[in-house]
């Protein structure tokens, strides 16, 4: 399959700048701003990964800010546990070594901010 032919190198940079610029939008922006942050990043992933965990972490944020947008206000630590949820269901879907360590990436900068706050 050569449309699957991804860089992961920089998908997966883009990926974690997305969801640390997601996470810092929680942290900032008011509910709905926040949620509209998130989806605009599920969308991002959809589009640029067609299938496997990159596809599927999109979808999950795109489900996730519908939930956030629901919200009168945003708790960061919630926001977190949200994320870290859907990390990890992502490996058990992940089925290369290079989603493996994309799906730690992401599960990285969720701890490095539960570290920070």
């Amino acid at each position: 399959m050569d449309s699957q032919q991804v860089s992961w190198n920089s998908v997966g940079l883009r990926m974690v700048q997305g969801l640390t610029t997601t996470i810092d939008a929680v942290r900032q922006l008011d509910v709905q701003e926040a949620s509209l942050v998130m989806r605009l990043l599920g969308k991002s992933c959809t589009r640029m990964i067609k299938e496997g965990v990159g596809h599927q972490f999109g979808i999950a944020l795109i489900e996730t800010s519908a939930q956030l947008a629901m919200k009168e206000k945003l708790v960061l630590e919630d926001v977190l546990k949200m994320i870290t949820g859907i990390i990890g269901r992502l490996y058990f879907t992940a089925s290369t070594d290079e989603e493996r360590k994309l799906v730690a990436q992401l599960e990285e900068v969720v701890k490095n901010y539960q570290v920070v706050s």
